[in-house]
């Protein structure tokens, strides 16, 4: 059989780029690291041992009680839903998805269930979000809040038009509760292996945009990187709405490195990230054309 050596010349000439880029990988490297360290494990560590913790006590069961049955007629899913979305809303990606997860593995979502919550609860971290936005439109709160507001409305908004109509919802029995120190000790173990991967992940795209885009052309940063786009707009040379329209984009969308945070949590689950993919393409379209004519 002959064998392709494409990928092996790739490699090749990207060990060659590493070694002559040596200083400014070193920087990306030390900048992903920078921001992991600050901003994105004091943020997702907690909250994906509380959400484990959550579930554990059925402390879901509380919100699933008052809101759940709404939520169940509008988006047909199961009441969880509505506390991964709850969860989802203020932690933001992939949070998200580790949350789902779980829920899923306790037995309080089915994977169609799962896959759709998924869908439409992609947000990022919205105080992440206010630091970022309030770099790039200094005294303009209204623009800030706009865009961190607009994907709850989005995002509610196909939850609801791409709902599966057809759907039987299951009544899973939730798996029977371990003991207490077994699983808190599980929990701390799974989030810091799901922290490192996702640590991994933000450096190998950190590395990719220094070296396929070393100018920081905003649009390519942000598509490689949520936070490296933000923080190319804050000193980038262009219109003032064709920065919202470009930080609108970037936060719809997520990035290439949160997707594959995502589909690798994802990864020994059925959950779909097809169907979460799909949605974040649309998300972006309609937020665009939202801030296009507003």
């Amino acid at each position: 059989m002959k064998q392709n050596k494409g990928p092996l010349l790739f490699l090749t000439i990207f060990t060659i780029i590493l070694f002559k880029n040596n200083q400014a990988i070193h920087d990306a490297i030390l900048s992903s690291c920078e921001l992991f360290i600050t901003r994105l494990f004091p943020s997702l560590f907690p909250m994906m041992v509380l959400s484990d913790l959550f579930i554990y006590f059925d402390l879901p069961g509380l919100l699933c009680k008052w809101i759940g049955p709404v939520f169940q007629r509008v988006f047909h899913t199961s009441p969880y839903g509505a506390f991964a979305f709850f969860i989802s809303s203020f932690s933001g990606s992939p949070a998200n998805a580790y949350t789902i997860k779980n829920l899923h593995e306790q037995g309080y979502l089915s994977v169609t269930e799962a896959s759709h919550v998924l869908a439409f609860s992609f947000f990022s971290n919205p105080l992440f979000l206010y630091t970022m936005l309030s770099l790039i439109f200094p005294n303009d709160l209204l623009t800030v809040l706009k865009l961190i507001l607009l994907p709850y409305v989005i995002n509610l908004l196909l939850g609801f038009c791409l709902r599966k109509k057809t759907i039987t919802l299951q009544n899973m029995q939730p798996n029977p509760r371990e003991d207490f120190g077994v699983f808190f000790s599980k929990s701390i173990k799974k989030a810091m292996n799901t922290l490192l991967f996702i640590l991994g992940t933000v450096t190998i795209f950190f590395i990719l945009n220094q070296i396929l885009n070393p100018c920081h052309i905003p649009i390519f940063s942000g598509i490689f990187e949520i936070s490296q786009g933000l923080n190319t707009l804050v000193n980038a040379d262009i219109s003032y709405k064709l920065k919202e329209i470009l930080a609108i984009f970037f936060i719809s969308f997520g990035g290439l490195s949160i997707h594959l945070q995502i589909k690798g949590i994802l990864s020994d689950t059925k959950i779909s990230y097809k169907t979460f993919f799909l949605y974040r393409i649309y998300q972006s379209i309609l937020s665009v054309l939202f801030i296009c004519v507003i």
